[in-house]
């Protein structure tokens, strides 16, 4: 079987080839919730917006995480007041919350499926200033288009797995051709920057994360006081981006720490919202997403809404950071809880951020644990063991500033060299 991947000309092919059918396919998504159907225009590269004069940064990301983790590097790049920001994304969840939370001078549209056409259509109207992608969200026509028109490339943030790294080392070609097309590459761990680094034979140096140099989540304080109310004096505890695979481990830790604790109550944050039907009904709890206030019988509080993490760490004295208790799952930052002074467990599975967690285990500013002995680190959260890990990893926490820094400085010299003659560029940078 031909991959199509193998050789840039294959994929221009093969993509072209799909177009005609593509229309069929995003009308189907959209009559299951999977896209949004009055804006379907946009998957084409077309808009109803009209483009805002002067530079535009355009930053991707593909989903939720993505985008949220370019917020503070879009609040420090509209510092320049002439500046517009352009944000793509390919979610409805990750675009229904961005509506909600871009500031002034930033547009989201969704981005164009990856055919010539739709990403011709796209990078011509839009003609953005820069583009930068985030993690390793990396569609070929459109990054050829893109750099076709002599527009800068940036990827920021970049991460990428040993089986990711170790699928694009077999296609080389490929490789080079998207990745090396970009002008600026800055990897967020040390196992990124070595892969890339072989992949395109030139030096591709570790800056950090992005994710580590996050502000603390802010929440509303009304909600805050509201659910403070049903909580009272009891104890709390949060299950925290908990994916499907891992929810009968979150409920066997339920009934454990309900054994010992009558009183305490649960907050679950499911990672994906549209889990958050199955688990009130499971656990006999309040839905959030339906409006529904706990009332004060009730012991769980399911919070399958967005962008309410700080919400939910603001409440409660230890989370239980899902992602990590099933084999397939790889972990998230667990520096959101950190930065809110609460304990942090986490499950063994945690390769996405195995040197974050090497390094806060090295500290003490985490509890990493098997399944079979959550309840017992839960228990020493609510009974307020746990505290001298919680300051340890709040510390820690503090500590991981600089990218955020390092991350414009490099991007503003990147838009700077833009309106130099290409000649006087000199090395592109890494």
């Amino acid at each position: 079987m031909i991959n199509p991947l193998q050789t840039p000309l294959l994929y221009r092919v093969l993509t072209s080839l799909v177009a005609p059918v593509l229309p069929l396919w995003l009308r189907r998504r959209a009559k299951v919730g999977k896209e949004d159907g009055s804006r379907l225009q946009e998957r084409y590269g077309r808009t109803d917006h009209m483009r805002p004069p002067g530079e535009l940064i355009w930053l991707h990301g593909a989903s939720v995480g993505e985008t949220q983790m370019l917020r503070p590097l879009i609040d420090r790049l509209l510092e320049k007041p002439d500046r517009h920001i352009l944000v793509t994304s390919g979610t409805t969840t990750s675009a229904d919350l961005l509506d909600k939370q871009l500031p002034d001078r930033a547009i989201h549209q969704y981005l164009p499926v990856d055919t010539p056409r739709a990403t011709a259509r796209f990078v011509a109207y839009w003609f953005p200033t820069l583009a930068i992608f985030a993690e390793s969200e990396l569609w070929p026509n459109l990054i050829w288009t893109t750099e076709r028109a002599n527009v800068p490339l940036a990827l920021v943030n970049a991460r990428m797995s040993n089986a990711s790294l170790h699928g694009w080392s077999r296609r080389k070609r490929m490789a080079r051709s998207v990745i090396g097309a970009f002008n600026l590459i800055l990897p967020a761990d040390s196992k990124t920057a070595k892969g890339l680094s072989q992949l395109l034979d030139r030096s591709v140096p570790e800056i950090g994360s992005l994710k580590l140099d996050a502000p603390a989540l802010a929440y509303s304080q009304d909600d805050h006081d509201g659910l403070r109310r049903w909580i009272g004096d009891r104890p709390a505890w949060l299950a925290a981006s908990t994916h499907e695979a891992e929810e009968n481990v979150i409920l066997d830790l339920f009934q454990a720490v309900r054994a010992e604790k009558p009183d305490s109550v649960l907050i679950w944050l499911p990672r994906h919202p549209e889990r958050g039907e199955a688990l009130t009904k499971r656990t006999g709890g309040a839905q959030r997403s339906k409006g529904e206030t706990p009332r004060p019988d009730q012991s769980v509080y399911v919070m399958d809404t967005m962008g309410e993490m700080g919400l939910a760490l603001s409440l409660v004295d230890v989370c239980v950071l899902g992602g990590s208790f099933a084999p397939e799952l790889m972990g998230h930052n667990p520096l959101e809880a950190a930065r809110a002074g609460v304990p942090v467990i986490t499950g063994p599975h945690l390769s996405s951020f195995a040197d974050l967690f090497d390094a806060m285990a090295a500290a003490e500013a985490v509890i990493i644990v098997e399944p079979d002995a959550l309840a017992d680190a839960v228990l020493q959260g609510l009974d307020g063991q746990l505290s001298d890990q919680a300051r340890t990893a709040s510390d820690f926490a503090e500590q991981q500033s600089g990218v955020l820094d390092i991350t414009v400085t490099r991007l503003e010299e990147l838009i700077a060299r833009r309106y130099m003659d290409p000649d006087d560029w000199g090395d592109t940078p890494s």
